[in-house]
């Protein structure tokens, strides 16, 4: 009725007699209609016809206008800053100066209306950063799916919420780091990687031999059943921009491979969300066993990790596959059925691609250096190999190509005039293997005792006297434990089998079969070095 009033004329009467009509029927006095009619010309909405609630609008302000001045710079200038201080910090800061001021003080209330009206996302950039604030409030463009089994499958690392100790002693090292590869299309996992280094191209390369194998005479070697049916040459390898995955080894086999690599764009964690659920689920079922660290101090409570650890990294290995295996068994609400279920369903009838020999895919992805072959051998960090294999070099001015294993110096791998990989050892056989963590750190000591003239000899000179410091105090220090740790171990890690027999030299540098299958051995590996 207030609507036909105000948009239709009056056909009979005179708007007089109308109004005091209609007033009548709605039970109103002509006043409060007339006021009615008013409020709804200027705002033509059902709700400005509500009665107002007595006092103050919303948003109306009745402070002293320097009081507010106070508030508003006080904010700005005190309370949105990366420090980070508190509402009570605030508060003292504008009853200062209220009172230095000899104005009234504002209540904490006021100064929380005056807050709310900074948005939170803004409030969240001041106070945490512009990557904080993007992470929490913007809003999530794009997402990854993939068509088919193993065209996508995402790779990442993470330190494990578990403490390991050595086999021997049974005292504690520290925690683990694993490397995870995941199908996208499945959800089952590929493959898995454990270390004590920290992550680098060595332990991707692990990770993807592990993918690529297939894991049934690991599993049983394991005292697991066969059934991880996941294997073959994956389409693209989805990661973010860690700087292991724009090394030289990683890119070139990717790419010898016809595997292209997608880098997570910046700024879209969520991109990686797959794999990350993934290692959230697995670190979910460790904080069940003993030696946990848990996700962070208040899970932990009173739990001592290092006094309730008992595990190997060999034994942890084993239940992160049985974790595994049970996960691909269990129904997965994202897919509607279990992994085992849509790997069985997408791949029936399928072939993937499979590298001709485990061996080689393997030392392909392991890091590498250009050298010319010299006289006296090849040079790689101040140390010398050589095989009698690498005369045809000799008088070829063109490099070859030098893959190491960081875990073990002892030899690198060099492709021979046939093409095959040519296992080179130490010029001087006797030396022990030893890391290449070692061998940085005995750089070092050398550096900070001023022998500018660094020679091999003295090289593995020190590591040796360093091992012996380190056997010594690995009993009183857990950081000497995780350094003997991260020294060569041969023959450690991962058995991976190798696809064709063992190869070896003959005196004409010509490739035949040794006979025995070897088994490749995957040794636990150290952090590529980008600055040599």
């Amino acid at each position: 009725m207030i609507r036909q009033l105000v948009l239709e004329p009056p056909v009979y009467g005179t708007r007089s007699e109308v109004m005091t009509t209609a007033a009548a029927d709605l039970g109103l006095s002509p006043h409060h209609l007339y006021r009615l009619l008013k409020a709804y010309g200027t705002d033509p909405r059902t709700r400005s016809l509500l009665p107002k609630t007595p006092g103050p609008q919303a948003g109306q302000r009745r402070l002293d206008r320097r009081v507010e001045a106070i508030i508003e710079e006080e904010i700005q200038t005190q309370y949105l800053r990366l420090l980070k201080p508190k509402k009570s910090k605030l508060m003292k800061g504008i009853h200062a100066r209220c009172t230095a001021e000899g104005l009234p003080k504002p209540a904490r209330e006021t100064v929380e209306g005056r807050l709310t009206a900074i948005s939170k996302r803004e409030q969240t950039r001041r106070r945490h950063g512009r990557k904080r604030a993007r992470d929490d409030f913007a809003p999530i463009c794009g997402s990854l799916e993939a068509e088919r089994s193993l065209e996508i499958v995402q790779i990442d690392h993470t330190p494990t919420d578990i403490m390991a100790v050595e086999p021997d002693t049974l005292e504690v090292i520290g925690r683990p780091f694993i490397t995870l590869a995941i199908d996208i299309r499945t959800r089952m996992y590929c493959g898995f990687y454990l270390t004590f280094d920290p992550p680098g191209a060595s332990s991707v390369a692990a990770c993807v031999a592990h993918a690529v194998m297939d894991k049934n005479d690991w599993l049983v070697a394991r005292g697991l059943p066969p059934r991880w049916p996941v294997a073959g040459l994956c389409e693209i390898i989805h990661v973010d921009n860690g700087k292991e995955f724009h090394s030289k080894a990683f890119t070139r086999a990717c790419e010898d491979y016809g595997i292209e690599v997608r880098y997570r764009p910046p700024a879209t964690p969520h991109m990686g969300g797959h794999v990350e659920r993934r290692i959230g689920h697995l670190m979910q079922e460790l904080h069940l066993l003993p030696g946990t660290t848990f996700s962070n101090i208040k899970e932990r409570g009173v739990y001592d990790p290092a006094g309730n650890a008992c595990l190997t990294i060999a034994e942890i290995e084993w239940l992160v596959a049985s974790i595994i295996l049970e996960h691909h068994a269990s129904f997965h609400e994202g897919i509607g059925t279990s992994p085992n279920a849509r790997w069985a369903a997408d791949t029936e009838g399928r072939t993937f691609r499979m590298p001709a020999d485990l061996r080689t895919f393997h030392r392909d992805f392991l890091p590498f250096e250009d050298r010319a072959v010299q006289r006296d051998g090849v040079h790689l960090f101040n140390i010398s190999y050589w095989h009698d294999a690498l005369t045809p070099f000799l008088h070829d001015k063109r490099k070859v190509t030098v893959h190491y294993d960081p875990a073990n110096l002892s030899k690198v791998f060099i492709r021979g005039m046939s093409g095959e990989y040519l296992e080179v050892p130490y010029r001087n056989l006797r030396r022990p293997a030893i890391s290449k963590w070692e061998l940085r750190a005995a750089a070092r000591a050398l550096r900070r005792q001023g022998q500018a003239g660094v020679d091999e000899a003295m090289i593995f000179d020190m590591v040796l006297a360093r091992r012996k410091l380190v056997e010594e105090a690995s009993g009183r220090s857990r950081r000497a434990r995780l350094e003997r740790a991260r020294g060569a171990r041969p023959g450690s890690g991962p058995t991976l089998p190798a696809a064709e027999p063992t190869r070896t030299i003959d005196a004409d540098f010509q490739v035949v079969p040794d006979g025995d299958d070897v088994p490749l051995e995957l040794p636990y590996y150290e952090t590529e070095d980008w600055d040599d």
